[in-house]
């Protein structure tokens, strides 16, 4: 297609009275355009941007220029100065917004913009993120539901469209209710001192609601609404965790603070339990019956669910039948019950260093909604017709029973793969694990020709004792019955999402946007700084990149490098593609015992398969997708939080008994006071002080990647390997500095 062709097609489409402003992504689908035809979008829009036909909006949404009468009459573009009043066009300025705030600990913070039912007093697009500079956020605190007024933003960027400026007007529904801390007692007075570094002072304790106050324990504080933003925190004590000392404190404190509980309501725990039994006669009249099918479940060997489960068949002409079956937690948990609400507000299962918070009770996740082996089970099960070069031709789903035959970890599973024998196992699940490893193998190598970033980086845990203590670490990398389980899951989550965006176009998907040109450019820089030639400028530089021969040290910190510039990856009401899977629809339907969307998307499925009307509204998508987002990123961060404890208490404690090392440990960051570091065995990452080595002066470069002494122009860079002995640990601020061994 010529540039002009596509140029008039995408004019007409945006000129439509129902268009909403989308991103490059979605405008190929709707044009009914392929991957193929995506340069050719990116040049056309860029040209169109420039010429002023069109305006990139937040998050990449693209919206058309409207023209004044006065630009139509002469036949001129409306520009990047037309619009109400001669200003910014679809200027939002003076529009009053709803959203949930993320505060940053130096301040600001952002909106997340719920959608607008409607909108009278503007004809400006809908906004998805607002930026709240330090001295509008008021009275408002993290997570908050806040109403905010939108204005001209003096960040750079700005001028394009690419990001609003807004204060906060209206607290609506608080966010954050509790502060959790440490006690201490100062001239008769009890404070609370933060762990939460989003607090920037500590948090005067009134009263005390039948808790004894002990000095140095953790507790938490209910808070109280102030009346100005200059006044200090204050609030009532309302749980004591511990001593600070105490085992189990300190995770116990980290869930608090990230609004994680393992215990449930009784309400909800009273609708769990009045399931008796997994599958009932009535099921059976209903479902498809797949009881008789050979099919299986591969997990870790510590898995206490199990909520996927394979099995495939061949067909005619070298095609294969795969069968991804998911666990049915629709079926127990209904819409807007106790089950429902508790789950949407948890979003997810949280998966800590000593412990699993739950997103359902265990009556449900680990007995009848898990497929365990030689049981009746209640599944939502995806067909996926596959022929000999990959290519998913035909898909059916339904909901199903299914009984598995057998249950192998993933260990179990590579042995099977590497030819080995499996005591116990029959020879028809053996030859289906190998049918399934041949194809998969195979769909992975098409995955990656597509240039699906195929970036890995070792997984870190702690092994701790029967008290909860850490004695050692483990570095985990997949193996090929990792990626068996995967590529089947990657499968059926782009096929359903297929399924919702061509029935309801606004639906739950997962979506991880491109990199912008911005982004690009500092990857560059980046890597120039560290040696490495060639500019990232689209996935198939990426994975060359990564892709070339370099030590792990190296191969690591570039990895880094290409990672932190990356947009993370959300949940989006809107369809959009998968920038990292190069996907052009995905969604998440295969792990509905722990994650809400995945549950959204079965019911989404639902509808579609009774040919009912989509069961949500865009709103509540959208507010879904928002705080689905919300609880992951919460969820992450306790699980890194609570790694990051374990292993600075094993270095105080190995410090304590005179064992600081050495340790291997490379170069992962620089910065202007010193040289960051992590180490090989664990990931403890720590900062030895320019002032612990050679007595020279050190000038760091711009991307914080490479250190040059001034007067012997020793170079030290990111993936140098060093030897390091712990020298401090300071759990309080969560910082470990290190001396040199060997660099």
């Amino acid at each position: 297609m010529k540039p002009e062709q596509l140029q008039r097609q995408i004019e007409a489409f945006m000129a439509k009275p129902d268009y909403r402003p989308m991103k490059m992504h979605a405008l190929l689908g709707h044009l009914g355009l392929d991957n193929s035809h995506r340069k050719s979008m990116r040049t056309v829009l860029r040209q169109m941007e420039s010429d002023g036909l069109v305006i990139k909006l937040g998050s990449n949404r693209i919206a058309l220029v409207k023209k004044s009468k006065t630009d139509k009459d002469s036949g001129k573009s409306g520009g990047k100065g037309s619009g109400k009043g001669g200003g910014k066009p679809n200027d939002p300025s003076e529009r009053v917004v709803t959203g949930i705030l993320s505060l940053h600990p130096h301040g600001f913070g952002f909106l997340a913009v719920e959608p607008e039912e409607t909108d009278v007093t503007t004809e400006a697009p809908p906004l998805e993120e607002v930026f709240i500079p330090p001295h509008a956020t008021g009275l408002a605190r993290q997570g908050d539901r806040v109403r905010a007024k939108v204005m001209p933003s003096r960040k750079r960027g700005a001028g394009d469209g690419d990001l609003f400026e807004g204060a906060i007007l209206e607290i609506l529904e608080r966010g954050t209710l509790t502060c959790v801390g440490t006690l201490r007692k100062s001239g008769g007075n009890w404070s609370l001192f933060p762990d939460d570094s989003r607090f920037k002072d500590t948090v005067r304790v009134r009263d005390f609601e039948g808790v004894t106050p002990k000095s140095g324990h953790k507790v938490v504080v209910r808070l109280d609404d102030r009346e100005s933003a200059g006044e200090r925190e204050s609030g009532v004590l309302v749980e004591d965790l511990g001593h600070v000392d105490d085992v189990g404190v300190d995770i116990l404190a980290i869930m608090r603070t990230h609004n994680l509980t393992s215990d449930f309501p009784e309400e909800v725990m009273k609708e769990a339990l009045a399931y008796k039994t997994a599958v009932t006669k009535d099921d059976l009249r209903v479902r498809r019956d797949l009881r008789e099918k050979l099919i299986f479940t591969i997990d870790p060997a510590d898995a206490r669910d199990f909520d996927d489960a394979l099995n495939i068949e061949p067909l005619e002409k070298g095609a294969f039948r795969v069968g991804i079956h998911i666990a049915d937690v629709a079926h127990f948990v209904t819409p807007d019950g106790p089950l429902d609400v508790e789950a949407r507000e948890r979003g997810t299962s949280a998966y800590l260093v000593d412990r699993v918070v739950p997103m359902l009770p265990e009556h449900l996740t680990n007995d009848l909604c898990s497929l365990v082996p030689e049981q009746d089970r209640l599944a939502h099960s995806v067909f996926l017709d596959i022929n000999t070069h990959g290519k998913v031709f035909a898909v059916d789903t339904c909901r199903s029973v299914i009984h598995s035959k057998a249950r192998l970890t993933y260990e179990e599973a590579q042995t099977v793969l590497d030819g080995g024998m499996i005591e116990g196992l029959s020879d028809e699940v053996r030859e289906a694990v190998l049918s399934i490893g041949r194809l998969t193998r195979k769909l992975r190598k098409k995955r990656m020709r597509e240039y699906a970033l195929n970036f890995e980086m070792p997984e870190t845990r702690c092994v701790l004792d029967e008290n909860g203590q850490v004695i050692g670490f483990t570095r985990k990398t997949s193996i090929e019955s990792n990626h068996l389980v995967e590529e089947c899951m990657l499968m059926a989550n782009r096929e359903v999402g297929a399924l919702l965006a061509g029935r309801f176009g606004i639906a739950i998907y997962r979506i991880h946007d491109e990199p912008s040109e911005e982004d690009f450019k500092q990857m560059a820089e980046e890597l120039r700084q560290m040696g490495i030639d060639g500019v990232p400028v689209s996935r198939e530089t990426l994975n060359e990149i990564i892709g070339r021969e370099m030590a792990d040290p190296m191969r690591q910190a570039v990895t880094i490098t290409l990672l932190k510039n990356m947009n993370r990856a959300i949940y989006s009401e809107e369809l959009g593609e998968h920038f990292g899977l190069a996907f052009d629809t995905y969604t998440h339907f295969t792990s509905p015992i722990r994650r809400y969307p995945d549950l959204i998307a079965h019911r989404l499925l639902v509808a579609l398969e009774q040919n009912l009307p989509n069961p949500y509204t865009d709103a509540d998508l959208r507010k879904i997708c928002i705080h689905s987002s919300e609880r992951e990123r919460a969820a992450a961060a306790a699980e890194q939080e609570t790694i990051e404890t374990k292993r600075l208490h094993f270095y105080l404690d190995q410090l304590n008994q005179g064992k600081n090392g050495p340790y291997p440990a490379k170069v992962s960051n620089v910065i202007p006071r010193g040289v960051l570091v992590e180490l090989t065995e664990s990931g403890q990452r720590g900062l030895i002080p320019f002032t612990k080595l050679d007595g020279d002066y050190y000038e760091v470069n711009s991307t914080g990647t490479r250190a040059t002494g001034r007067k012997s122009g020793r170079v030290i860079q990111l993936g140098d390997d060093v030897e390091v002995r712990v020298d401090r640990v300071d759990t309080e601020s969560r910082q470990v500095d290190f001396l040199p061994e060997r660099m």
